[in-house]
């Protein structure tokens, strides 16, 4: 008999949550299946709150799990899952109210989430208990030549945060935001129009300009990395979004933005 509980009071550690989390995304449709230090450094950065997390257990094994992360007044469902051979038996939406709950008791204001466009069952279940489409993204990889090096220049984080700030007209994810990805290995390109963050393997976590021609100069800087990936784009970003066609990205997700209001509990 499985019990549900938060991830802190399960008695379990790291190790069994990442072996959930390998068995349950093992047929997923993104290939999901990274080595325990980046499963515990990715958590780690977007705020993994175990208080906040619940688990589905059997014996001493994790069969479903909800990774939660808290931010002020807001929650984020990091990543969720079910083991293969325990689904269909209603653990999903047991663990998603069980950290809904939480949440409502903890004062928090708002839960958010991604899903996979096509993901016909967890977008069921995400509608059922109350979120609604914010909004959708798109993620892209793209191959481009090196940059003439005198339109931009290294910068420090914070300058071109800043940069962004001022030119972009919508706001990240939160897998993007500043406080999730402010304790990274990243590279800050500054052009005199915009700016660009990059991390590992060339994920653009950030990028906006004033002007097209800038957005190509700062995505070539970035390609000395190698391959892009833009994950988490806002479609309402024209711009970018003609853009990297223009240069032949290849669109390989799409995703909506879920977001859930909570009621203030007095």
């Amino acid at each position: 008999m499985s019990r549900i509980v938060s991830f802190a009071k399960s008695g379990l550690d790291m190790d069994a949550l990442h072996r959930a989390m390998l068995a349950a995304f093992s047929d997923y449709v993104v290939p999901l299946q990274p080595d325990a230090d980046t499963f515990r450094s990715t958590l780690s950065s977007r705020g993994f709150d175990p208080e906040a997390s619940f688990v589905a257990v059997d014996g001493d094994e994790i069969i479903g799990f909800w990774n939660v992360a808290t931010r002020n007044t807001k929650r984020y469902l990091i990543g969720s899952g079910t083991r293969i051979g325990h689904r269909r038996k209603g653990l999903a939406s047991s663990l998603g109210m069980a950290a809904i709950n939480a949440a409502e008791n903890a004062g928090i204001e708002s839960f958010w989430l991604e899903v996979i466009e096509g993901n016909e069952g967890a977008e069921r279940l995400y509608t059922k208990m109350g979120f609604d489409v914010t909004r959708k993204l798109d993620c892209y990889r793209l191959d481009h030549p090196s940059p003439d090096t005198s339109s931009f220049k290294l910068a420090d984080f914070g300058t071109v945060a800043n940069a962004i700030q001022r030119y972009s007209t919508w706001e990240p994810t939160w897998q993007n935001a500043k406080e999730t990805i402010s304790g990274l290995r990243l590279t800050s390109f500054l052009h005199e129009k915009g700016g660009a963050i990059i991390g590992a393997g060339g994920l653009v976590h950030q990028i906006a300009a004033s002007e097209p021609s800038a957005l190509e100069d700062l995505l070539a800087a970035a390609a000395t990395v190698g391959s892009l990936t833009l994950v988490n784009v806002d479609c309402s970003d024209s711009a970018l979004r003609s853009l990297l066609q223009e240069l032949g990205a290849h669109r390989f997700i799409v995703q909506s933005e879920m977001r859930l209001l909570l009621p203030k509990v007095s």
